[in-house]
């Protein structure tokens, strides 16, 4: 299937946030693939997190300005690669100092960002590679998320897996995003239905379900109800045989995704350190 509606990304701002990593680079890489195509805005963004502790001492401030002059020529090598391999895509940087999450929460509702970009190292098995930043971004950002796994390089995206509990009440409030997320691909919607053995299953979270299959009915899904003991497992296996090349989640400060950073509900993790994790979120506006 090919292709559709990119003219929905006109003026559409994308933020990559990078720490100058080689995980950093491939996140950006993978971005410029996705959007080579279209009429998106690329700001790539360096946030430079000092601590509260050097204010006030010279020579720390004189070190700190030394850092920021050594980042602002690294932001700018990237800022050419990205023009000499993608001459269509318009791209800005942006170098800012201060407390990393509220700076980016700033340059998010400042740019109308309907995207931000990071890359992670490692895998999800290991605490450490996702840092407390993007763990924080994922979680609490209001704009959707997209993290790149430093293994993965840019593939046409065929299928895309949303992962959720179904029989949970507002779950269709992202379906704008997914719907618009799919158009844009033309890839297949597979659905995995994440609901824990002991829930009840009652009448109105049977009606839940139901609007959630009436919201996505256009885009003819295929349905997953695993059976499991570890869901995370479960997620991994099915992402896996089928091949998924984007896993889709609603993050919060509680449940699943927030507990996938503990490194006791990781063990056998595999595939998921290979496909790209997208929080969406619960609003009408994405790519436009």
């Amino acid at each position: 299937m090919p292709l559709t509606d990119k003219e929905e990304f006109v003026m559409s701002t994308v933020l990559v946030v990078t720490n100058f990593s080689d995980a950093s680079h491939n996140a950006l890489a993978y971005t410029c693939s996705l959007l080579q195509n279209t009429q998106a805005h690329l700001v790539l963004m360096n946030i430079y997190d000092f601590p509260g502790n050097m204010t006030g001492d010279a020579i720390a401030i004189a070190a700190m300005s030394e850092i920021i002059e050594h980042d602002a020529a690294l932001l700018e090598r990237e800022f050419q690669w990205v023009q000499t391999n993608y001459p269509a895509l318009q791209v800005d940087t942006e170098m800012v100092t201060g407390v990393f999450q509220e700076e980016l929460q700033r340059k998010v509702i400042e740019s109308n960002a309907v995207l931000v970009v990071m890359g992670a190292g490692g895998n999800y098995t290991n605490l450490l590679s996702w840092d407390a930043n993007i763990i924080n971004s994922f979680i609490d950002l209001p704009v959707p998320m997209l993290v790149i796994p430093s293994t993965v390089s840019f593939r046409p995206i065929h299928k895309i897996a949303f992962a959720c509990n179904y029989y949970r009440k507002n779950l269709h409030v992202p379906v704008s995003v997914i719907h618009k997320l799919v158009r844009f691909t033309g890839a297949s919607l597979y659905v995995i239905n994440v609901v824990a053995l002991q829930e009840l299953i009652t009448d109105e979270a049977l009606h839940n379900k139901h609007i959630l299959q009436e919201s996505l009915a256009d885009l003819n899904p295929v349905y997953f109800e695993p059976e499991f003991q570890n869901v995370i497992s479960a997620i991994d296996n099915f992402t896996s045989a089928e091949n998924i090349d984007m896993l889709l989640v609603i993050p919060t400060r509680h449940g699943i995704w927030h507990n996938i950073f503990q490194k006791s509900h990781t063990k056998g993790l595999v595939y998921l350190n290979h496909i790209p994790l997208l929080s969406v979120r619960q609003q009408e506006e994405f790519i436009q």
